[in-house]
């Protein structure tokens, strides 16, 4: 009885311990397992899985955990993501090598057994430059499942080319492209495709702080080169750009000075100091700003849309500095032909007199030396030589001897302004009155109005 209970606990134990190994492969199986997979004398690293066969299919997948820059000076942009690719190497198949191996569900290793591997050669067509993470270690791992199946993941960032258009700068879209291909390899040895088409791009939570990442769009094609066809993957990225930053720095300056160069428009045509320093500087503030602004853009050969808006604020604050200088010439035409219209109507004699009419009351007074102004026409209402009833003409004796109205009233002080009167030439019934004989004379005198003082 004792024999075949100790029998029956052997047993147990080695079925117990046979179950353990099976679920708890331990360090010996694992060692082993890589050595056998990667011995020189059946795998060649060098040759692609089924040579001579069918294409290797190499499936992608990507997680982008930020993009740090879009640079439209540089026409690229920074993006940090996880590189995954898949694909099968029957070589590398342990399952159904020992018995041993087929409860291990899957190998995974350090990035250093990957260089023992064969590996697609895969990178990306429109990189500027691109590192690998190390810090604290590279940061990359790698599966072997069962059947052979490989997955390698890589953290890797990329700055790539992207062209823009910046027709509607800063109110624009742009898409910037991320493509994948192997550098090698046709289309005879590699397709790279998607890996679950709708989960193959995936991201992170991140803002930028110009843009808004609006869709990741996929496709694939067959690129076709000197050297052959190649298999290709693009990952397009649509970005929205912000335009908060334009507003407060740009547009909203831009604008306020603009405002600012209409104030002169409120000051007096004599303010000189203040219209001219007013125009100028905001001509200059105008200038600073579209410099700084286009420093910060590339050298593009066509107009941007911001372009348009600083050149017309541009030309408003300068047509504001134009028309001061427009409106002190204009004036200065205006005095000038005044003045010679002055000089030319001293020169020549006029018909205009508005005294001397037969029956009409007329003064006789001595000359008076006075400031001379314009005279135009005494049936002018206007002028001072306008003749009602209460006002009449005095003339100088020595230059005209008309007879004045015998019945005219005495001198009436005149009021406290006097207006000179230009030259005029005498009528006919005048000059028979006139040493001269019946010649045109000239007389000068003032106009004065002869009515009572208030």
């Amino acid at each position: 009885m004792r024999m075949i209970l100790s029998g029956f606990l052997t047993l147990f134990a080695f079925v117990n311990g046979y179950q353990g190994t099976r679920h708890r492969p331990n360090t010996t199986i694992i060692s082993e397992i890589l050595s056998r997979l990667t011995d020189t004398r059946t795998y060649d690293k060098r040759l692609r899985p089924r040579y001579g066969d069918k294409p290797v299919d190499v499936g992608i997948t990507i997680h982008v955990s930020s993009i740090s820059a879009v640079s439209e000076v540089d026409m690229d942009f920074t993006l940090d993501f996880y590189l995954r690719q898949t694909w099968q190497d029957p070589r590398l198949a342990f399952g159904k090598i020992d018995m041993r191996f087929e409860t291990i569900e899957s190998l995974t290793v350090g990035v250093d057994y990957l260089e023992r591997l064969w590996k697609p050669d895969t990178f990306f067509p429109n990189e500027k430059k691109s590192f690998f993470h190390v810090a604290t270690t590279h940061n990359s791992f790698l599966r072997i499942d069962p059947d052979g199946t490989v997955f390698t993941s890589q953290r890797l960032t990329v700055t790539a080319t992207c062209p823009m258009k910046l027709h509607l700068f800063p109110m624009d879209s742009q898409k910037c492209k991320l493509e994948i291909e192997s550098y090698g390899y046709s289309v005879l040895d590699i397709i790279y495709f998607f890996n679950k088409s709708s989960e193959s791009i995936s991201r992170s939570e991140f803002e930028l702080p110009q843009f808004v990442l609006i869709d990741v769009q996929i496709s694939s094609k067959i690129e076709k080169l000197s050297s052959g066809a190649y298999s290709r993957l693009q990952c397009v990225f649509l970005f929205k750009r912000n335009i908060g930053f334009y507003i407060i720095q740009i547009y909203l300056p831009s604008i306020l000075i603009v405002v600012i160069s209409w104030v002169s428009f409120w000051l007096s045509r004599d303010a000189t100091p203040a219209r001219v320093a007013l125009g100028v500087l905001t001509v200059l503030t105008m200038t600073t700003l579209m410099t700084t602004t286009n420093a910060a853009m590339p050298k593009v050969s066509y107009v941007k849309s911001i372009d348009i808006f600083l050149g017309v604020s541009f030309l408003m604050v300068f047509s504001s500095l134009l028309e001061y200088a427009a409106v002190g010439y204009i004036s200065k035409r205006i005095q000038l032909m005044e003045r010679r219209r002055l000089s030319k109507s001293s020169r020549q004699p006029s018909l205009a007199f508005p005294a001397g009419q037969p029956g009409s009351s007329q003064l006789l007074q001595p000359y008076y030396n006075a400031l001379y102004q314009p005279f135009y026409s005494s049936e002018d209402k206007n002028s001072n030589l306008y003749r009602p009833r209460t006002k009449s003409l005095i003339v100088g004796r020595d230059e005209c001897s008309c007879p004045g109205n015998p019945q005219a009233p005495p001198p009436i002080p005149p009021r406290m302004s006097a207006s000179a009167v230009m030259c005029r030439s005498l009528p006919a019934f005048c000059n028979q009155h006139s040493p001269f004989g019946h010649r045109q004379v000239l007389a000068c005198g003032l106009s004065f109005d002869l009515s009572a003082p208030n």
